[in-house]
Protein backbone atom coordinates (compact mmCIF):
# COMPACT_ATOMS: atom_id res chain seq x y z
CA UNK A 1 0.00 0.00 0.00
CA UNK A 2 1.44 3.64 -0.78
CA UNK A 3 2.48 5.30 2.07
CA UNK A 4 0.47 8.47 2.49
CA UNK A 5 2.55 11.61 3.00
CA UNK A 6 0.55 14.01 5.62
CA UNK A 7 0.44 17.42 5.13
CA UNK A 8 2.87 19.75 6.39
CA UNK A 9 2.60 21.73 9.41
CA UNK A 10 1.02 25.77 9.73
CA UNK A 11 3.90 28.13 10.00
CA UNK A 12 3.48 29.68 13.67
CA UNK A 13 3.12 32.75 14.12
CA UNK A 14 6.26 34.72 14.26
CA UNK A 15 7.30 35.46 17.85
CA UNK A 16 7.74 39.64 18.74
CA UNK A 17 11.78 40.23 18.71
CA UNK A 18 13.53 41.12 21.82
CA UNK A 19 15.46 44.28 22.15
CA UNK A 20 18.28 42.86 21.21
CA UNK A 21 17.36 42.15 17.97
CA UNK A 22 16.44 45.21 16.72
CA UNK A 23 20.22 46.64 17.74
CA UNK A 24 22.01 47.43 14.95
CA UNK A 25 24.27 44.58 13.03
CA UNK A 26 27.17 47.16 13.29
CA UNK A 27 29.04 49.94 15.16
CA UNK A 28 28.20 52.71 13.55
CA UNK A 29 31.73 54.50 12.35
CA UNK A 30 30.04 58.10 12.51
CA UNK A 31 26.91 59.68 13.35
CA UNK A 32 23.90 59.51 10.54
CA UNK A 33 21.30 62.00 10.38
CA UNK A 34 18.56 58.96 10.24
CA UNK A 35 17.53 57.95 13.43
CA UNK A 36 16.47 54.45 11.57
CA UNK A 37 20.68 53.90 10.37
CA UNK A 38 22.05 50.81 10.73
CA UNK A 39 19.12 48.14 11.02
CA UNK A 40 17.40 50.06 7.88
CA UNK A 41 18.29 48.66 4.53
CA UNK A 42 18.22 51.59 2.26
CA UNK A 43 21.39 53.26 3.58
CA UNK A 44 24.96 51.69 3.94
CA UNK A 45 27.19 54.66 4.44
CA UNK A 46 25.62 57.27 5.73
CA UNK A 47 27.33 57.36 8.78
CA UNK A 48 30.26 58.58 6.58
CA UNK A 49 30.63 61.98 5.56
CA UNK A 50 30.03 62.83 1.91
CA UNK A 51 33.29 63.02 1.00
CA UNK A 52 34.81 60.39 2.81
CA UNK A 53 31.48 58.37 0.82
CA UNK A 54 32.73 59.88 -2.60
CA UNK A 55 36.63 58.82 -1.54
CA UNK A 56 35.74 55.64 -0.95
CA UNK A 57 33.64 54.59 -3.67
CA UNK A 58 36.77 55.85 -5.75
CA UNK A 59 38.98 53.66 -4.52
CA UNK A 60 36.18 50.87 -4.74
CA UNK A 61 36.02 51.50 -8.29
CA UNK A 62 39.77 52.31 -8.58
CA UNK A 63 40.46 48.77 -7.43
CA UNK A 64 37.80 47.13 -9.27
CA UNK A 65 38.58 48.01 -12.99
CA UNK A 66 42.12 47.76 -12.30
CA UNK A 67 44.16 48.53 -15.95
CA UNK A 68 40.87 50.35 -16.77
CA UNK A 69 40.95 53.00 -14.18
CA UNK A 70 43.72 54.61 -16.24
CA UNK A 71 41.39 56.55 -18.16
CA UNK A 72 38.69 57.36 -15.22
CA UNK A 73 37.33 60.66 -14.33
CA UNK A 74 36.69 62.36 -11.33
CA UNK A 75 33.27 61.76 -9.75
CA UNK A 76 30.35 63.88 -10.78
CA UNK A 77 28.52 64.45 -7.47
CA UNK A 78 25.12 66.29 -7.16
CA UNK A 79 24.51 69.76 -5.00
CA UNK A 80 22.96 67.79 -2.10
CA UNK A 81 23.06 64.06 -0.96
CA UNK A 82 19.95 64.61 0.49
CA UNK A 83 16.73 63.87 -0.79
CA UNK A 84 17.69 63.12 -4.24
CA UNK A 85 15.16 60.27 -5.35
CA UNK A 86 12.40 59.93 -7.23
CA UNK A 87 10.98 56.71 -6.54
CA UNK A 88 11.18 54.35 -3.43
CA UNK A 89 8.64 51.05 -2.69
CA UNK A 90 7.81 51.25 1.18
CA UNK A 91 6.72 47.60 2.69
CA UNK A 92 3.70 46.79 5.30
CA UNK A 93 4.63 44.74 7.58
CA UNK A 94 5.10 44.51 11.41
CA UNK A 95 8.08 45.87 13.95
CA UNK A 96 7.92 44.87 17.52
CA UNK A 97 3.96 43.44 17.00
CA UNK A 98 2.96 46.90 15.33
CA UNK A 99 1.56 48.20 12.55
CA UNK A 100 5.29 49.36 10.16
CA UNK A 101 5.50 50.77 6.65
CA UNK A 102 9.24 50.94 5.47
CA UNK A 103 12.14 49.61 4.20
CA UNK A 104 13.47 45.41 4.29
CA UNK A 105 15.22 45.36 8.09
CA UNK A 106 19.23 44.96 6.78
CA UNK A 107 19.99 41.33 6.08
CA UNK A 108 16.41 40.39 6.78
CA UNK A 109 13.92 39.87 4.08
CA UNK A 110 10.79 39.47 5.96
CA UNK A 111 11.54 42.10 8.30
CA UNK A 112 9.81 45.48 7.86
CA UNK A 113 11.35 48.60 9.74
CA UNK A 114 9.03 51.13 10.62
CA UNK A 115 9.83 54.37 8.65
CA UNK A 116 9.48 57.73 10.87
CA UNK A 117 11.72 59.28 8.81
CA UNK A 118 13.83 59.26 5.46
CA UNK A 119 16.11 61.61 3.83
CA UNK A 120 16.81 59.98 0.55
CA UNK A 121 13.50 60.91 -1.57
CA UNK A 122 11.07 63.65 -0.46
CA UNK A 123 10.57 65.61 2.66
CA UNK A 124 6.97 64.41 3.31
CA UNK A 125 7.90 60.73 3.12
CA UNK A 126 7.43 60.31 7.30
CA UNK A 127 3.98 62.40 7.04
CA UNK A 128 2.82 60.03 3.66
CA UNK A 129 3.72 56.72 5.69
CA UNK A 130 2.16 58.11 8.99
CA UNK A 131 -0.92 58.97 7.22
CA UNK A 132 -1.12 55.60 5.56
CA UNK A 133 -0.26 54.17 8.53
CA UNK A 134 -3.45 55.84 10.86
CA UNK A 135 -6.12 55.17 7.88
CA UNK A 136 -5.16 51.53 8.14
CA UNK A 137 -4.96 51.01 11.41
CA UNK A 138 -8.25 53.00 11.76
CA UNK A 139 -10.36 50.37 9.18
CA UNK A 140 -8.23 47.38 10.52
CA UNK A 141 -6.75 46.08 7.19
CA UNK A 142 -4.26 43.55 7.48
CA UNK A 143 -0.52 43.52 6.19
CA UNK A 144 0.05 40.77 3.67
CA UNK A 145 1.99 38.01 5.01
CA UNK A 146 4.69 36.92 3.00
CA UNK A 147 5.00 33.65 4.37
CA UNK A 148 1.35 32.63 4.41
CA UNK A 149 0.32 34.63 1.43
CA UNK A 150 -2.60 36.28 3.62
CA UNK A 151 -3.60 39.58 4.14
CA UNK A 152 -4.16 42.90 2.23
CA UNK A 153 -2.28 45.66 2.09
CA UNK A 154 1.63 45.20 0.42
CA UNK A 155 3.28 48.61 -0.74
CA UNK A 156 3.03 52.21 -0.57
CA UNK A 157 5.15 53.29 -4.02
CA UNK A 158 6.20 56.91 -3.86
CA UNK A 159 6.81 58.80 -7.27
CA UNK A 160 8.33 62.29 -6.76
CA UNK A 161 8.22 64.70 -9.45
CA UNK A 162 11.79 66.74 -8.61
CA UNK A 163 11.04 69.50 -11.07
CA UNK A 164 7.51 69.49 -11.83
CA UNK A 165 6.45 69.20 -8.11
CA UNK A 166 4.20 66.32 -8.52
CA UNK A 167 3.81 63.22 -5.75
CA UNK A 168 2.52 60.22 -6.90
CA UNK A 169 1.55 57.38 -4.49
CA UNK A 170 0.33 53.89 -5.34
CA UNK A 171 -1.69 51.77 -2.71
CA UNK A 172 -0.24 47.94 -3.81
CA UNK A 173 -3.05 45.60 -2.19
CA UNK A 174 -3.67 41.85 -2.29
CA UNK A 175 -7.12 41.09 -3.82
CA UNK A 176 -9.24 42.91 -1.04
CA UNK A 177 -12.32 39.69 -0.91
CA UNK A 178 -13.80 38.04 2.35
CA UNK A 179 -12.84 37.24 5.02
CA UNK A 180 -9.72 39.88 4.67
CA UNK A 181 -12.20 42.71 3.98
CA UNK A 182 -15.64 42.52 4.92
CA UNK A 183 -17.81 43.67 2.05
CA UNK A 184 -15.22 42.39 -0.32
CA UNK A 185 -13.26 44.88 -3.04
CA UNK A 186 -16.72 48.12 -2.48
CA UNK A 187 -16.16 48.05 0.68
CA UNK A 188 -12.28 48.51 0.68
CA UNK A 189 -12.72 50.77 -2.23
CA UNK A 190 -14.96 52.66 -0.09
CA UNK A 191 -12.37 53.81 2.58
CA UNK A 192 -9.61 55.09 -0.72
CA UNK A 193 -11.41 58.54 -0.76
CA UNK A 194 -10.96 59.01 2.82
CA UNK A 195 -7.06 58.12 2.36
CA UNK A 196 -6.72 60.42 -0.60
CA UNK A 197 -7.97 63.13 2.15
CA UNK A 198 -5.52 62.83 4.58
CA UNK A 199 -2.47 62.71 1.86
CA UNK A 200 -3.74 65.74 -0.65
CA UNK A 201 -2.48 68.00 2.43
CA UNK A 202 1.00 66.50 2.07
CA UNK A 203 1.38 67.50 -1.17
CA UNK A 204 0.18 64.32 -2.97
CA UNK A 205 -1.01 64.88 -6.12
CA UNK A 206 -2.40 61.27 -7.49
CA UNK A 207 -3.07 58.51 -5.74
CA UNK A 208 -3.57 55.15 -7.49
CA UNK A 209 -4.67 51.73 -5.73
CA UNK A 210 -3.14 48.64 -7.81
CA UNK A 211 -4.10 45.04 -7.21
CA UNK A 212 -1.74 42.34 -7.62
CA UNK A 213 -2.81 38.42 -6.33
CA UNK A 214 1.01 37.12 -7.50
CA UNK A 215 2.84 36.00 -4.59
CA UNK A 216 6.17 37.28 -5.67
CA UNK A 217 7.31 40.23 -3.36
CA UNK A 218 6.69 42.85 -6.36
CA UNK A 219 5.89 46.33 -5.54
CA UNK A 220 3.65 46.14 -8.96
CA UNK A 221 -0.65 45.60 -9.34
CA UNK A 222 -3.01 46.22 -12.20
CA UNK A 223 -4.33 49.82 -11.63
CA UNK A 224 -7.46 49.25 -10.19
CA UNK A 225 -8.68 52.79 -9.57
CA UNK A 226 -7.58 56.38 -9.92
CA UNK A 227 -8.47 57.59 -6.62
CA UNK A 228 -6.85 61.48 -6.73
CA UNK A 229 -5.22 62.69 -9.64
CA UNK A 230 -4.25 61.27 -12.71
CA UNK A 231 -2.22 58.08 -13.18
CA UNK A 232 0.85 58.82 -14.63
CA UNK A 233 3.77 61.42 -13.38
CA UNK A 234 5.04 64.60 -15.59
CA UNK A 235 9.01 65.22 -14.88
CA UNK A 236 11.35 67.97 -16.65
CA UNK A 237 14.67 66.58 -17.77
CA UNK A 238 17.40 67.78 -20.37
CA UNK A 239 15.13 69.93 -21.34
CA UNK A 240 12.33 67.80 -22.26
CA UNK A 241 8.72 66.84 -20.76
CA UNK A 242 8.43 63.03 -20.05
CA UNK A 243 4.97 61.65 -18.87
CA UNK A 244 5.73 58.60 -16.94
CA UNK A 245 3.57 55.36 -16.96
CA UNK A 246 3.31 54.32 -12.99
CA UNK A 247 5.75 51.69 -13.33
CA UNK A 248 8.19 52.92 -15.67
CA UNK A 249 11.85 53.23 -15.23
CA UNK A 250 13.71 56.26 -15.06
CA UNK A 251 16.75 57.24 -13.34
CA UNK A 252 16.57 57.92 -9.96
CA UNK A 253 18.20 60.67 -9.78
CA UNK A 254 17.19 63.16 -12.50
CA UNK A 255 20.34 66.18 -11.41
CA UNK A 256 22.65 63.53 -12.21
CA UNK A 257 20.73 61.85 -15.14
CA UNK A 258 20.73 65.45 -16.76
CA UNK A 259 24.02 65.82 -16.25
CA UNK A 260 25.32 62.21 -17.29
CA UNK A 261 23.32 62.88 -20.56
CA UNK A 262 25.68 66.26 -21.15
CA UNK A 263 28.55 64.37 -20.61
CA UNK A 264 27.27 61.28 -23.18
CA UNK A 265 26.65 64.59 -25.88
CA UNK A 266 30.27 65.65 -25.77
CA UNK A 267 31.58 62.06 -25.37
CA UNK A 268 29.18 61.25 -28.49
CA UNK A 269 30.60 63.98 -30.60
CA UNK A 270 28.88 64.10 -34.26
CA UNK A 271 26.86 65.00 -35.90
CA UNK A 272 26.54 61.14 -37.04
CA UNK A 273 23.84 60.06 -39.13
CA UNK A 274 22.23 57.44 -37.01
CA UNK A 275 22.02 56.63 -33.39
CA UNK A 276 21.19 52.97 -32.21
CA UNK A 277 20.45 53.39 -28.58
CA UNK A 278 19.90 50.07 -26.82
CA UNK A 279 17.93 49.43 -23.59
CA UNK A 280 16.79 52.80 -23.95
CA UNK A 281 13.40 52.74 -21.52
CA UNK A 282 11.03 55.73 -21.99
CA UNK A 283 13.84 57.47 -23.80
CA UNK A 284 15.88 59.52 -20.83
CA UNK A 285 19.02 58.99 -23.17
CA UNK A 286 17.50 58.82 -26.57
CA UNK A 287 15.77 62.52 -26.97
CA UNK A 288 18.65 64.40 -25.28
CA UNK A 289 21.05 62.69 -27.60
CA UNK A 290 18.80 62.78 -30.58
CA UNK A 291 19.63 66.86 -31.05
CA UNK A 292 23.08 65.48 -32.18
CA UNK A 293 21.90 62.78 -34.81
CA UNK A 294 20.58 62.70 -38.04
CA UNK A 295 18.49 59.93 -36.73
CA UNK A 296 17.84 58.11 -33.21
CA UNK A 297 16.37 54.76 -33.00
CA UNK A 298 15.43 53.76 -29.61
CA UNK A 299 15.43 49.64 -28.32
CA UNK A 300 13.32 48.43 -25.67
CA UNK A 301 12.02 45.09 -24.73
CA UNK A 302 9.42 46.83 -22.47
CA UNK A 303 6.03 47.57 -24.49
CA UNK A 304 4.88 49.88 -22.10
CA UNK A 305 8.06 51.82 -22.41
CA UNK A 306 7.96 52.28 -25.69
CA UNK A 307 4.67 53.42 -25.55
CA UNK A 308 5.80 55.87 -23.22
CA UNK A 309 8.89 56.99 -24.97
CA UNK A 310 6.87 57.21 -28.31
CA UNK A 311 4.43 59.88 -26.60
CA UNK A 312 7.12 61.46 -24.83
CA UNK A 313 8.85 61.89 -28.62
CA UNK A 314 5.56 63.67 -29.59
CA UNK A 315 4.99 65.59 -26.33
CA UNK A 316 8.10 67.43 -27.34
CA UNK A 317 7.85 67.68 -31.30
CA UNK A 318 10.69 65.38 -31.94
CA UNK A 319 10.00 63.60 -35.34
CA UNK A 320 13.43 62.64 -35.82
CA UNK A 321 13.06 59.48 -33.13
CA UNK A 322 12.03 55.79 -33.79
CA UNK A 323 11.37 53.54 -30.85
CA UNK A 324 11.23 49.82 -31.54
CA UNK A 325 9.84 47.04 -28.67
CA UNK A 326 12.30 44.58 -29.13
CA UNK A 327 14.99 42.39 -27.86
CA UNK A 328 18.43 44.45 -28.17
CA UNK A 329 20.30 41.81 -28.89
CA UNK A 330 17.64 40.64 -31.54
CA UNK A 331 17.93 43.78 -33.32
CA UNK A 332 21.01 44.48 -33.11
CA UNK A 333 21.38 41.13 -35.25
CA UNK A 334 18.90 42.64 -37.87
CA UNK A 335 20.28 45.82 -37.87
CA UNK A 336 23.94 44.35 -38.56
CA UNK A 337 22.38 43.71 -42.33
CA UNK A 338 22.86 47.33 -43.02
CA UNK A 339 26.72 47.40 -43.70
CA UNK A 340 26.59 50.18 -45.52
CA UNK A 341 26.30 52.17 -42.41
CA UNK A 342 29.57 50.69 -40.60
CA UNK A 343 31.13 53.60 -40.37
CA UNK A 344 28.36 56.26 -39.97
CA UNK A 345 26.39 54.99 -36.97
CA UNK A 346 27.08 55.19 -32.92
CA UNK A 347 25.85 53.02 -30.27
CA UNK A 348 24.75 53.84 -26.49
CA UNK A 349 23.47 51.28 -24.28
CA UNK A 350 22.04 51.26 -20.51
CA UNK A 351 21.38 47.59 -19.57
CA UNK A 352 20.20 47.25 -16.42
CA UNK A 353 21.75 45.86 -13.43
CA UNK A 354 22.26 42.43 -14.49
CA UNK A 355 23.88 43.54 -17.40
CA UNK A 356 23.67 42.81 -21.12
CA UNK A 357 22.85 39.30 -22.46
CA UNK A 358 25.90 37.61 -23.03
CA UNK A 359 25.67 37.37 -26.42
CA UNK A 360 25.81 41.34 -26.93
CA UNK A 361 29.14 42.08 -26.58
CA UNK A 362 30.48 39.76 -29.29
CA UNK A 363 27.04 40.91 -31.26
CA UNK A 364 28.68 44.52 -31.23
CA UNK A 365 32.14 43.58 -32.11
CA UNK A 366 30.25 42.05 -35.34
CA UNK A 367 28.38 45.20 -36.17
CA UNK A 368 31.59 47.24 -35.02
CA UNK A 369 30.22 50.91 -34.54
CA UNK A 370 32.92 53.70 -34.48
CA UNK A 371 31.90 54.33 -30.76
CA UNK A 372 30.14 52.94 -27.84
CA UNK A 373 28.96 54.80 -25.05
CA UNK A 374 28.07 52.12 -22.39
CA UNK A 375 26.06 53.44 -19.20
CA UNK A 376 26.32 50.74 -16.31
CA UNK A 377 25.22 50.78 -12.79
CA UNK A 378 27.24 47.27 -12.29
CA UNK A 379 30.54 48.18 -13.00
CA UNK A 380 31.31 44.61 -12.00
CA UNK A 381 29.73 43.52 -15.15
CA UNK A 382 31.17 46.43 -17.29
CA UNK A 383 34.48 45.36 -16.68
CA UNK A 384 33.27 41.84 -17.67
CA UNK A 385 32.06 42.84 -20.53
CA UNK A 386 35.26 45.21 -21.40
CA UNK A 387 36.99 41.94 -21.04
CA UNK A 388 35.27 41.34 -24.58
CA UNK A 389 34.69 44.54 -26.73
CA UNK A 390 38.33 45.93 -25.90
CA UNK A 391 39.71 43.19 -28.40
CA UNK A 392 38.53 45.34 -31.01
CA UNK A 393 37.90 48.43 -29.00
CA UNK A 394 40.24 50.94 -26.95
CA UNK A 395 38.78 52.22 -23.54
CA UNK A 396 38.91 56.25 -23.90
CA UNK A 397 37.14 57.97 -20.84
CA UNK A 398 34.95 56.52 -17.95
CA UNK A 399 33.06 58.64 -15.46
CA UNK A 400 31.13 57.91 -12.45
CA UNK A 401 28.35 59.82 -11.20
CA UNK A 402 27.26 59.24 -7.89
CA UNK A 403 23.72 58.73 -8.41
CA UNK A 404 22.85 57.10 -4.92
CA UNK A 405 24.71 58.94 -2.28
CA UNK A 406 24.78 56.49 1.00
CA UNK A 407 25.09 53.32 -0.62
CA UNK A 408 27.48 51.79 -2.35
CA UNK A 409 26.26 51.96 -5.93
CA UNK A 410 27.68 54.13 -8.58
CA UNK A 411 26.71 54.40 -12.00
CA UNK A 412 29.63 55.00 -14.82
CA UNK A 413 29.29 56.04 -18.38
CA UNK A 414 32.49 55.27 -20.40
CA UNK A 415 33.34 55.79 -24.13
CA UNK A 416 34.62 53.04 -26.18
CA UNK A 417 36.52 53.71 -30.11
CA UNK A 418 37.12 51.24 -32.62
CA UNK A 419 40.66 50.16 -32.88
Amino acid sequence: MARMESSPPEPAPPSVPTEEAYAPPFAPHGVARCRHFGWCGGCARQNLPYEEQVALKTSELNALLGDYAAVLKPMETGPSPWFYRNKMEFAFGFERGELAIGLRRKGKFFGVVRLEECFLMHEAVGAVLAAVRDWTTAHTWPPYHLRRHQGLLRYVVMRDGKRSGELLVMLVTAPPAEPTVPGGPAAFEATLDELARRLAPLGVTSLLWCVTDRQADLAVGEIRKTVLGHPWLEEHQSGFTYKLSPYAFFQPNVVLAERLGERAGEMLGGPWPVLVDLYCGVGGLTLPLSKRVGRAIGVEVEGAAVEDAGRNAALNGVTTVQFVAEDSLTFLRRFSNYSFLADRWAVTLDPPRAGMHPKMAAQLLRVAPPVILYVSCNPKKLVEDLGILTRDYRLEEAVPFDFFPHTPHVEVLAKLVRR
